[in-house]
């Protein structure tokens, strides 16, 4: 089973409230907690390793949704520390790669877009434009103590599978060059697990998501 590495996972979530504009995570209860603050989520506890010790009695404190459980192991191994009434999402993976693995080639895009890159403060955005104006692909990166993290990577539904998704990651990337970091990580979903694997992104963990169910 692969074993998550904390300190990567607590500079990942660092990056992440950064990019969410959530509170700094904090030591809490065996786990890190990032207090989201927002309609669908309340925040979310992080563990980078399977704690039963930690995470049984959590969970059974917990008393309402939209607070989560993200664990870094398989949906199978989190389970049976949940009680009942809980759900599982979608299951999600942590994902590593060398920033040079996204630099063999330039970004590429069709001729009738526009690709464009922006900063506010500590996040770089990367926007790609059809002929229309309208937002065709987006994503971001934030770096935190020698990490650039990805966030948020996303292509629109009718432009999917023409390369966009692997050109916002190279112009990321192209732009982090700069920063000296070498590293980076990210939390793919099924779907975009095969994206980053295809640029030279590998596998760091499984991650599990739980919450209480809400009402129906």
């Amino acid at each position: 089973m692969l074993v998550a590495d904390p300190d990567l996972i607590a500079r990942w979530a660092g990056a992440w409230a950064i990019s969410r504009g959530a509170a700094t995570p904090v030591a809490r209860d065996g786990g890190l907690y990032i207090h989201v603050d927002q309609p669908d989520q309340v925040g979310r506890y992080l563990f980078a390793r399977l704690d039963a010790d930690a995470i049984r009695p959590l969970a059974a404190s917990i008393d309402r949704p939209l607070l989560y459980l993200k664990v870094c192991a398989p949906a199978d191994d989190v389970r049976p520390l949940l009680p009942p009434g809980w759900e599982i999402a979608t299951p999600g993976y942590m994902m590593t790669a060398p920033l040079s693995a996204m630099l063999d080639r330039p970004p590429a895009i069709p001729a009738e877009f526009e690709i464009r890159i922006t900063s506010d403060n500590s996040i770089t955005f990367a926007h790609i434009l059809d002929a229309s104006g309208e937002e065709a692909a987006r994503g971001r990166i934030v770096a935190v103590d020698g990490l650039i993290v990805f966030d948020r990577i996303c292509t629109a539904d009718h432009y999917q599978r023409r390369g966009l998704g692997s050109a916002v990651m190279r112009a990321l990337a192209a732009d982090a060059r700069q920063s000296g970091i070498k590293d980076a990580m990210l939390c793919a979903t099924p779907a975009g697990r095969e994206l980053y694997t295809s640029l030279g992104w590998a596998l760091h963990s499984n991650y599990t998501t739980a919450s209480l169910a809400g009402p129906v």
